[in-house]
């Protein structure tokens, strides 16, 4: 495959995605797969198809869901425009929060899962929170940072119900799957200098590569992650070896692997929010919105209306956000 036909795949994706809100009705939305399936049917050669599919499955790995559930109109072309940068944290996100911990320290209540959130219609008596193993915590204020995984599975009971609105938005947005495959070989069997192997394939399309340490990292997403999940390790690393064989005939068995799974995971649900078809920047806003008389505020990721949603920075910005909001409320009644 010639770099001018990559190029020339990459072009005709960006005019997709660019063209994607064309002949939109004002008021009805429909999917990014149902705006673009007319042109991308016309792509004659089918490589050409093969290669663009690929390139739009970057766009469902950024959302975490399949083209065929995303919001043609709330869609932006920022991925496929313009640069994004990456910043990984070698320590993990655990040692960042240790170092926010260790400068502000607070009673943080570890291993605790709250099942119920009571707010009484009493503007003057406080928010009753009951944990799993029966304790109560009583509050004048409360923060809901809980993923919108979480929200949409009804994992903590409000009482009285959520607000239709509120409850609405939770089921309005999008909320989408991006699991990661580690896999470790007994060597390195690809080019060292390369970075990343790209894949022809409704499935296992990416992989990053790490040759010091003998290790491939793949990553999955949408119908695709979920289906996986229902198999075995075993299962999974069987198909990607049957992937990566067409390229790499003598390639070997791993020999370890870890695999995520947060679709299954009972403290999130799957992995970050998107706009899905039917859900706005209104969406994100109404998800932000307080509630119960102002006394029940709202922060997360899915709470930070714009093109960084789904970012761990839209969830640290969403927090930093409502905190001050709380701050300023208790000063304005101490004063």
């Amino acid at each position: 495959m010639s770099e001018s036909f990559i190029i020339e795949g990459k072009q005709i994706t960006k005019v997709l995605c660019e063209n994607v809100k064309q002949g939109l009705p004002e008021k009805d939305d429909v999917s990014i797969y149902d705006g673009i399936r007319e042109k991308h049917e016309k792509i004659q050669n089918d490589q050409m198809r093969r290669l663009v599919d690929m390139n739009l499955g970057f766009i469902e790995q950024f959302e975490a869901s399949n083209l065929d559930q995303i919001s043609a109109k709330s869609y932006s072309t920022l991925e496929v425009e313009s640069e994004i940068s990456d910043l990984a944290l070698h320590t993990g996100f655990g040692h960042f929060i240790q170092q926010i911990v260790a400068r502000h320290p607070l009673p943080i209540q570890l291993n605790t899962i709250v099942t119920n959130i009571d707010i009484p219609n009493d503007k003057n008596a406080p928010i009753c929170i009951t944990t799993k193993d029966n304790r109560h915590y009583l509050t004048k204020y409360v923060l809901i940072t809980i993923p919108l995984g979480c929200l949409k599975a009804g994992s903590v009971k409000f009482t009285p119900s959520l607000p239709d609105w509120k409850q609405n938005a939770i089921d309005q947005m999008g909320f989408g799957l991006f699991n990661k495959i580690f896999m470790q070989f007994p060597s390195t069997f690809w080019d060292e200098k390369l970075d990343n192997i790209w894949v022809l394939s409704n499935g296992f399309r990416f992989f990053i590569c790490h040759p010091h340490d003998h290790m491939l990292t793949s990553v999955v997403c949408g119908d695709f992650a979920r289906k996986l999940e229902q198999q075995t390790d075993e299962e999974i690393i069987e198909q990607i070896v049957q992937c990566l064989k067409p390229i790499y005939p003598q390639i070997p068995k791993p020999t370890k692997w870890l695999i995520t799974r947060w679709g299954s995971d009972q403290f999130v649900y799957g992995a970050y929010s998107n706009y899905k078809v039917g859900s706005t920047y209104e969406t994100s806003r109404e998800l932000a919105r307080e509630c119960y008389d102002d006394r029940v505020y709202w922060a997360g990721e899915h709470t930070n209306g714009g093109d960084n949603i789904g970012c761990v920075d839209s969830a640290f910005e969403s927090s930093q956000r409502e905190i001050k909001r709380v701050y300023n409320k208790l000063n304005q009644i101490s004063n």
